[in-house]
């Protein structure tokens, strides 16, 4: 392995690592659930596209979607099975991955001919599960054939996503030191550059303050690539690019629950501002690479609020239905209630197995694989780095003896204040261990063997202790979690607990959906190129229909100075976090009801959508009319104060994870 030379950390194989605890739960469920039954979410889903010499393509919008979107599922089903032990689930998606590798071209080019010449971001979706295998396995074939298919003819630029090849490109750079790959690499970088000066992800576009209008997952995939040529190549001008790229995302579109706006393009930070389930796993993973890249703790923090609220708030929490656009305040998800302009009274945020447009059935299966996979880094001086926390388990090398070391966490964290890490060398060996001390803790402390750790812990900095490690030796992290105040739009205010979002779940009436709305609104789209396909049904894989079943139109009554009266009630008997009805944790807050602040019922509404009129495909604004629910704004803070009811009632705050309708972000009464 060649460790590209200026990153501050560096990936560890797939095969050293195992989850355990409620991680290992949360992949079970994965494995029995969308993951391992994906033909129930439909087309493409259940055709080998990978896995085939000929894709089934009719009825496609065009020829490199159904590519796409299988190799999310192969990508994170592969995984999946691998880290859970479940060998069905693994074989079916590695059967997809030798089968493309097996019959690759004679130049080496993988795939269908058609993607030879453009669209070849699929191929980056897809070699992220070879290169898992290649992890997986450490058989060189795998790594071999992506790089003769690189070799095979120049990287086409046919739309600005496929300069994401540099991705690979610089992943088979780093396991072959092959300097060629890196020229490759950055060739196509500067073309992009080139070809597309003013695109929000090329380089003097990120450096500038211009605000981001791309679509998120466009702008993940492509914004954090300057970050890996940096650590490639030393050059600053490539780390200040997507440093401050990311850094504008955030403060123009960072949301409640961890995750940026992208409804689909990004937005703003209001209250009913949305994200795209894509962008859960695509945001995540190009926040690994910064930190990778620049050693900056901040990356973790924002990691883990993600996939500990983001993630579980846009699913079931069986793993059977997922949302393609999830929100921090959604009284209901129904077939008619997606408010967002872009395909607005459509059924883009129901609960539901099968999307009209699916990316997102297959790219959610990505999500926690990948954080599994991105738990423990390394240093240059082959230290071991705990980046992101949970329960699981660490077998690799340390030192400069290369000694064979297992780490153990044993943690139930988030939902415990503390990890405990055993250290099992298979001989003394000096190395560092470094822990993150997260930005919210302002109270750290460490503990080896029993004993207090005499250390500077700053919150948002990674620390490192260098010892000769013994077998046995215990290192505990504390970190306490503290309640925080989060200020929104329309002064709206939220409440975090460490990493956790607060959120008040609304008891749901849940109705299964009887008529299947992404079939009808295919028709639409389609027309008279609509064509029925054999659709794989299962009773436990239901589209559902939520509304409220209880009140939910609450403001309120805290400020920073009530801060320190409020509780947080622990509960030691919570076997799973994401449970509702027995949740890890709950905080008990004072509010009053917002007197007028209700649902919006509107007749007609304004959609940018896509649908076929006259024989015609369409794409644009329409007015349509209907019957449809909708999920109101913060009330005018102006007016507020007239509004409140006089009854102060207390309401409990769960973690977002274990909602489905919920309200995170409240007036302040």
């Amino acid at each position: 392995m060649n460790p590209l030379a200026f990153a501050r950390f560096h990936p560890v194989p797939l095969r050293e690592i195992r989850p355990a605890g409620w991680l290992h739960d949360f992949l079970k469920r994965q494995a029995t659930g969308l993951t391992g039954n994906i033909a129930v979410a439909g087309y493409p889903y259940g055709y080998p596209f990978w896995g085939s010499a000929e894709g089934d393509l009719k009825g496609s919008y065009d020829a490199w979607w159904p590519y796409e979107q299988t190799a999310y599922w192969i990508d994170g089903a592969l995984k999946c099975g691998y880290l859970v032990g479940d060998a069905d689930l693994y074989a079916q998606a590695l059967a997809e991955v030798d089968f493309a590798i097996e019959h690759a071209a004679a130049d080496g080019f993988i795939g269908p001919e058609h993607l030879r010449a453009k669209d070849r971001w699929p191929h980056t979706v897809f070699f992220r599960a070879v290169l898992a295998q290649y992890e997986i396995s450490g058989d060189a074939r795998y790594l071999e054939a992506l790089i003769r298919h690189y070799r095979a003819m120049p990287h086409p630029l046919s739309w600005d996503r496929d300069v994401t090849g540099v991705e690979i490109l610089l992943a088979l750079y780093r396991q072959s030191g092959q300097a060629d790959l890196l020229d490759l690499a950055e060739t196509l970088y500067a073309r992009f550059n080139a070809q597309w000066p003013q695109h929000d992800c090329a380089l003097q576009t990120l450096l500038s303050d211009k605000p981001i209008t791309e679509h998120g997952v466009t702008f993940n995939e492509e914004a954090k690539l300057a970050a890996l040529l940096y650590g490639a190549t030393g050059n600053a001008d490539y780390l200040r690019a997507a440093v401050h790229g990311y850094a504008k995302l955030e403060q123009q579109a960072a949301l409640a629950d961890g995750l940026h706006s992208c409804s689909e393009h990004v937005q703003g930070r209001d209250a009913r501002d949305m994200h795209e389930t894509c962008d859960i796993t695509d945001y995540t993973w190009a926040l690994a690479y910064l930190l990778q890249a620049t050693g900056d703790a901040s990356y973790a923090d924002r990691i883990e609020q993600v996939i500990f609220n983001a993630l579980p708030g846009a699913i079931t929490k069986d793993f059977h239905a997922l949302q393609y656009f999830s929100c921090p305040n959604q009284i209901l998800a129904t077939s008619t209630s997606n408010h967002n302009l872009f395909m607005r009274g459509l059924n883009w945020m129901s609960y539901r197995p099968d999307h009209e447009v699916q990316c997102c059935p297959g790219n959610v299966h990505r999500a926690m694989p990948n954080y599994i996979a991105q738990m423990w880094l390394r240093t240059a001086d082959n230290g071991i780095v705990a980046a992101l926390y949970g329960p699981g388990s660490l077998h690799t090398t340390a030192g400069a003896a290369e000694t064979p070391v297992t780490v153990t966490a044993r943690t139930r964290y988030p939902f415990e204040q503390a990890i405990e890490f055993t250290l099992e060398p298979a001989a003394p060996a000096t190395f560092g261990f470094t822990v993150r001390i997260p930005a919210w803790c302002a109270e750290a402390q460490l503990q080896l063997n029993g004993e207090p750790v005499a250390a500077e812990l700053t919150p948002g900095t990674f620390f490192t202790l260098e010892r000769l490690w013994q077998s046995g030796d215990v290192l505990r992290v504390e970190v306490p979690f503290r309640l925080q105040l989060h200020t929104w739009p329309a002064e709206g205010v939220s409440l975090s607990y460490g990493p956790l979002t607060l959120a008040l779940p609304i008891p749901t009436h849940a109705e299964v959906e009887a008529e299947n709305s992404t079939t009808l609104q295919r028709q639409a789209t389609l027309g008279a190129d609509y064509e029925p396909r054999p659709i794989v049904s299962k009773p436990d894989f239901p589209a559902w229909n939520l509304t409220p079943a209880g009140p939910w139109n609450y403001a309120l009554c805290v400020d920073e100075a009530a801060l320190k009266d409020l509780h947080v009630e622990w509960n030691p008997r919570c076997d799973d976090p994401f449970d509702v009805a027995n949740p890890p944790l709950k905080v008990r807050v004072k509010a009053r009801r917002v007197r007028g602040w209700r649902m919006l019922h509107v007749r007609r509404i304004r959609q940018f959508g896509h649908w076929t009129a006259d024989g015609e495909f369409r794409r644009g604004l329409r007015t349509v009319e209907g019957d449809f629910r909708f999920t109101p704004p913060l009330p005018d803070p102006q007016k507020l104060a007239a509004k409140l009811s006089d009854e102060v009632e207390e309401l409990e705050l769960l973690p977002y994870g274990a909602t489905l309708l919920r309200v995170t972000v409240f007036p302040r009464g």
